[in-house]
């Protein structure tokens, strides 16, 4: 009889033991990296800024960027305006300002000029391409 008491003893503590660990691993798993579109909006800018297919980013601690496209992208604002992304985008982000991009230009007329900023200012968002500035809604 204390044979089997000892065995039972022994397969609780076992359990015990096991959810406990399972418990504390899932306390300490570090927290899922969150996606680019995300932080876009930590910083007070519409996810969709960016196109779909951002398949890696890294964001340093001085506000510097990177974002990785598999494929360069097109698209149209406003119904106006072809915007074209790189593989590669980078700048530095702060609340409400993008600043010294690479990788996004905008085709205005019939020629291709570099956004170099991209501000908040109220619900809308101000492109700024050398000495073009054009402002769209949120």
């Amino acid at each position: 009889m204390a044979k089997h008491t000892t065995l039972l003893l022994v397969a609780i503590v076992d359990i015990l033991l096991t959810a406990t660990a399972a418990t504390l691993a899932k306390a300490l798993a570090p927290a899922a990296k969150p996606t680019a579109y995300e932080m876009l909006g930590r910083y007070g800018f519409p996810q969709g800024i960016l196109p779909q297919g951002v398949h890696a980013y890294k964001l340093r601690p001085d506000g510097s960027f990177e974002v990785h496209f598999s494929d360069e992208c097109k698209l149209c604002v406003d119904g106006h305006y072809d915007i074209h992304y790189n593989t590669r985008v980078a700048g530095n982000i702060k609340n409400d300002t993008i600043s010294t991009l690479e990788g996004i230009k905008v085709k205005v007329f019939v020629a291709w000029v570099s956004i170099k900023e991209v501000g908040r200012d109220g619900d809308e968002l101000r492109l700024h391409a050398r000495m073009i500035s054009k402002s769209f809604p949120d």
